[in-house]
């Protein structure tokens, strides 16, 4: 079941949302910034992704916003925004569980990890919903919330765009 109002069409709006910011970014970076942007993209589900996703599930069925954001989106890339965010692909996400395991929360509850930023920071989904961040790059760090749902956090990373193509400041998320 999807999480409330992260349903399939949602999760398209907002990535032609993003891409299209990215895009229009992206034809004047090098200008502005000086240097060449690198890859910055939403990847779609495909295939690939509808296995991995199905890897994760026999780790982590609880987390159905995760399963509602990989039955569209695989993987977000977006180095040059700010310091960079990544949403990681669902075969990295079950591979890191593997490796890994879950990351301790300030609560006292634990979550799969799903992202980074470009500094190393890992961002979590707990199993209520909520999305957290490590404080440092590490596995063994608690991490603190920073939205109260993956759309939430999705919508602030949306924000974080574009403050970064008004400003060239992308605030933090």
């Amino acid at each position: 079941m999807p999480e409330r109002g992260l349903d399939s069409s949602w999760l398209h709006a907002w990535c032609q949302q993003v891409s299209q910011g990215v895009s229009q970014l992206m034809e004047t970076f090098e200008v502005t910034h000086g240097y060449p942007a690198g890859d910055n993209e939403v990847a779609l589900a495909d295939d690939g992704t509808r296995a991995a996703v199905t890897l994760l599930t026999n780790h982590r069925s609880e987390y159905a916003a995760l399963l509602s954001l990989f039955a569209v989106i695989d993987s977000v890339s977006l180095p040059d925004i700010g310091n960079g965010y990544f949403i990681h692909p669902p075969s990295t996400v079950t591979a890191h569980l593997d490796e890994y395991g879950a990351v301790p929360l300030e609560n006292g509850d634990h979550g799969t990890v799903f992202g980074s930023d470009g500094g190393g920071s890992l961002f979590a989904l707990a199993a209520d919903g909520t999305v957290h961040k490590s404080r440092t790059a590490s596995w063994n760090d608690e991490c603190y919330a920073v939205a109260t749902s993956l759309r939430h956090f999705l919508e602030q990373l949306s924000d974080v765009i574009g403050q970064f193509a008004a400003t060239g400041h992308s605030g933090t998320l």
